[in-house]
């Protein structure tokens, strides 16, 4: 079994608890990650937008990116193998190393209106961003100003385009509608939303309508299902990992193929995670369930082939 997981919070708790991306009682880690068989896990710097709504946020973001640097060394230098993925080569080798991480930010606010900042993130190996969270920034508005009918900004088309140049995968998690078309619109790139599910089957704002669903489907990109039990059930008391797997299911019913569902659990970012699933441990329990849902190609592809196909189309 191999994990590919598209966003986790867990560089926040590390960074606030000076704990270690080995081994923590958090919802991730490395130690964990390997005896499950090994993954790909897609690393957030989250930058709050109360604090750093629009500008201010680099710093934090740099203090982060040191934390996640710090331990990937630390991982080296105890002889851990765990891949950074920074080009496609490195996509394609993921499943001939124990782990992997790939860094991202969450909330475009990070890169205080600059694609200079953008373009050194990128050196420093960034490779994803979460355009927004919920909030406005100065790229777009987020999913708490849906009301505005505000979309990508001026310079929010030029951050996808640089995106685009350099390599990086855009998400649309967290952006508000119009914005979302605006970059269907705008990406020449498949696009990803790391950590969203189906709308129809849980009507929580930060959730995915069918037309985006397929929208993403014929953009070629990729949907990553979040475990956040309000996104998954009305009551997210009751979500369980049956309810992970009807999410699933539905998304891969509305495109008709299995080629752009994965996983995007927002591990250590989720205080109401399924009751039956509190780790990356539990990985194993989602695959087993699904396993008898659908054939071993299928849970292939949603478990990590679809990851690795998307970044080799984007990095």
């Amino acid at each position: 079994m191999f994990i590919c997981d598209c966003h986790c919070d867990t560089l926040t708790e590390l960074y606030k608890k000076g704990t270690s991306l080995y081994a923590n009682d958090q919802h991730f880690d490395i130690q964990r990650q390997i005896a499950l068989g090994g993954g790909l896990q897609f690393c957030a710097i989250f930058v709050p937008t109360r604090e750093f709504r629009y500008y201010g946020g680099l710093r934090y973001t740099l203090q982060l990116l040191d934390k996640y640097l710090q331990e990937v060394k630390k991982l080296h230098v105890d002889g851990i193998d765990v891949l950074q993925v920074l080009t496609k080569e490195d996509a394609a080798d993921v499943l001939n190393h124990k782990a992997a991480t790939l860094l991202a930010i969450e909330e475009g606010g990070a890169i205080d209106g600059s694609l200079e900042a953008l373009r050194c993130l990128y050196a420093l190996g960034v490779r994803a961003m979460t355009l927004t969270w919920s909030n406005r920034n100065d790229i777009a508005d987020g999913v708490n100003e849906e009301g505005s009918g505000g979309g990508l900004t001026v310079f929010g088309r030029q951050v996808v385009a640089e995106m685009n140049k350099l390599g990086m995968l855009v998400d649309v998690s967290h952006i508000a509608p119009a914005g979302f078309w605006d970059v269907i619109e705008t990406s020449s790139k498949p696009i990803i939303a790391t950590h969203s599910n189906a709308k129809a089957l849980c009507p929580h704002p930060r959730n995915l309508d069918d037309k985006q669903i397929l929208a993403i489907n014929e953009n070629d990109g990729l949907i990553g299902v979040t475990f956040a039990g309000q996104f998954l059930e009305h009551d997210y008391n009751d979500a369980c990992i049956e309810s992970i797997y009807r999410h699933i299911d539905y998304m891969l019913n509305i495109m008709g193929n299995d080629d752009h569902i994965g996983f995007g659990s927002d591990f250590d970012g989720i205080s109401h995670p399924p009751y039956n699933l509190h780790g990356v441990q539990d990985y194993s329990a989602v695959y087993e369930y699904l396993s008898k849902k659908y054939s071993a190609s299928t849970v292939e592809k949603i478990t990590h082939k679809n990851v690795l196909n998307l970044l080799q189309k984007v990095l």
